[in-house]
């Protein structure tokens, strides 16, 4: 488990993106992360450039939904 923290804007938006999806699994791609270690645990933060992706079609998603089993 990783703890992922979005701040202002970005929060809303992921909230947004979230909501909007009705799949049992998701695969989201975010980027632009800082990672940190926070007491021994990983932390990954978004900055003013984090994007989130939640587009199936994209190969990566596709590759990792496959290689999981999550496609129906």
């Amino acid at each position: 488990m990783v703890r992922l923290t979005i701040w202002d804007n970005q929060a809303v938006y992921f909230r947004e993106l979230n909501r909007i999806s009705t799949r049992k699994h998701q695969i989201i791609i975010i980027t632009s992360i800082i990672p940190r270690l926070h007491e021994g645990k990983l932390s990954l933060t978004t900055t003013p450039g984090s994007r989130f992706y939640f587009d199936n079609d994209i190969d990566i998603i596709q590759c990792l939904q496959k290689k999981n089993k999550l496609l129906s």
